[in-house]
């Protein structure tokens, strides 16, 4: 009987163009994990092959590779010079996955950004891989969050051991450790490490716990750190951050001599009046700070009178947002004066709030005046067509704003005929969100028609709404992707 040839030695037999053909056909890990290595000459193959020595983003999201899957992966990795990007979001390696990456880390001196968010490494993961990060100087990104409930849960013994080794490294600028368990006791010992680290510039602490005690770690150390610039402290998520006021109170101290720190994330944090006069004391001071997210706090009109004060002559902050902060039309005045003394602001969110439908005439003088501001957020705040015709009024006269969200308000035909009206001079605009508010079960009302086709010619690259009925889509031939 003719002795039978092995699978690799007939695609070897075959012309280079055909084995290219064949590997066109599998997926970037199959190629990493089972067909190199196979045989040398198959090796020399795959390493002329292009999407191969092309390869510098290797996204494996949700694959189910699990812990064996990262042990190929591993061998695979040690020595690639390609790959700059690795992306396991959700495959639950667990501890044993992460222990065979330490092996990857140890050698690899390509790889900058590791995804390993939702993966249930636990503390002894954890463990595993800051051995690593005190080897490598490669790694600048390093994601151990969790987003889809399949947690990491890192408490407190994990982030000790990353605190130590973050000690050490030079080159990881980016941690994200969103929606863990490492608690207050968990944010000393990454304060700690702040006090002397010098490369990292991006911390995302969301959800774990933290409460005024943890901030007054952090007002400390930052003081002293000269490199952070994102510090993200929400509570987007089940184990919720609470600050509270007396949380800023401390990060305050840390604002008026931190002189790097250009965006502070506050939302979900149940933050009053007392708060945001806390936080306006401090951008008096602040000469760095450019974004600020305030969603879902309590400041309510006092605590924006303060901010409005200072937002006046504020040189550095582009981004405001105050979502859902039970500000009525007496804070939205408040803001609208500032506005017109401000030259810096951008980016304004006031959605979720109560400003009403007579009083945004005052965010629409602000309109026609203001030459800075590009994107405005102030849908679900109760305007009807009478603040549709103020605010069109000011989009006559503006220059600049080129989105604008007016999402679950009220306006009705005679607000679209207004918004028809104000837009027949404006050439700055070029995304309107009006989602779901235009249509009927037979399509566009026809004001929406005569705005959409007013827009289409003004400008043609527009594509300003989006509708949840899929006739009035189709007659304005707009996807999700294209709506603000």
């Amino acid at each position: 009987m003719a002795e039978q040839s092995s699978p690799s030695s007939s695609i070897l037999s075959l012309p280079i163009e055909l084995v290219y053909k064949i590997l066109d056909n599998l997926d970037d890990y199959t190629i990493l994990c089972s067909i190199r290595d196979a045989c040398k000459k198959l090796n020399d193959i795959i390493h002329v092959y292009p999407r191969y020595w092309s390869l510098t983003n290797l996204n494996l999201y949700c694959e189910g590779i699990q812990s064996e899957g990262a042990a190929h992966l591993s061998y695979a990795l040690k020595y690639n010079t390609t790959i700059t990007t690795l992306n396991l979001y959700a495959n639950n390696i667990g501890a044993e996955g992460a222990s065979y990456l330490t092996s990857t880390l140890s050698y690899n001196t390509t790889l900058t950004i590791l995804d390993l968010n939702d993966n249930n490494i636990g503390d002894k993961g954890t463990r595993y891989l800051t051995n690593a990060l005190k080897q490598n100087q490669a790694l600048t990104a390093l994601n151990l969050g969790c987003y889809c409930g399949r947690s990491n849960n890192i408490e407190k013994v994990g982030v000790q051991c990353l605190a130590e080794a973050i000690t050490d490294n030079e080159t990881l600028t980016t941690l994200n450790l969103v929606n863990n368990q490492i608690k207050d006791e968990g944010v000393k010992y990454l304060a700690d490490t702040l006090r002397t680290n010098t490369t990292l510039t991006d911390l995302d602490l969301c959800g774990n716990e933290i409460t005024s005690k943890g901030a007054r770690f952090l007002d400390d150390a930052l003081q002293k750190n000269a490199t952070l610039a994102t510090l993200t402290l929400p509570s987007y998520y089940a184990r919720s951050n609470n600050i509270g006021d007396d949380g800023v109170r401390y990060l305050i101290n840390a604002l008026r001599n931190n002189n790097k720190i250009i965006i502070l994330n506050l939302n979900y944090n149940i933050i009053s009046v007392e708060g945001g006069i806390y936080l306006s004391n401090a951008l008096r001071h602040n000469t760095t700070l450019t974004e600020f997210n305030l969603t879902y706090g309590q400041i309510e009109d006092e605590g924006t009178r303060y901010l409005a004060d200072i937002l006046r002559n504020h040189r550095t902050l582009t981004t405001l947002n105050l979502a859902n902060n039970a500000i009525t039309a007496v804070g939205a005045q408040y803001l609208a004066n500032a506005l017109r003394d401000n030259a810096i602001l951008t980016k304004l969110d006031l959605s979720s709030n109560t400003i009403g439908n007579h009083e945004i005439h005052y965010v629409a003088e602000t309109l026609q005046t203001n030459n800075t501001l590009t994107s405005l957020n102030i849908q679900h705040n109760e305007i009807e067509a009478q603040g549709i015709k103020y605010l069109a009024d000011g989009l006559q006269r503006n220059t600049t704003l080129s989105i604008f969200n007016l999402v679950n308000n009220d306006i009705g035909d005679e607000g679209a005929q207004h918004l028809a009206n104000g837009l027949r001079n404006n050439t700055t605009l070029i995304k309107l969100n009006l989602l779901s508010l235009v249509s009927t079960a037979h399509g566009l009302r026809p004001p929406m028609l005569e705005l959409h086709d007013h827009i289409r010619q003004s400008n043609a690259s527009m594509r300003y709404f989006q509708t949840r009925n899929e006739e009035a889509q189709d007659q304005v031939d707009a996807s999700v992707d294209d709506t603000v």
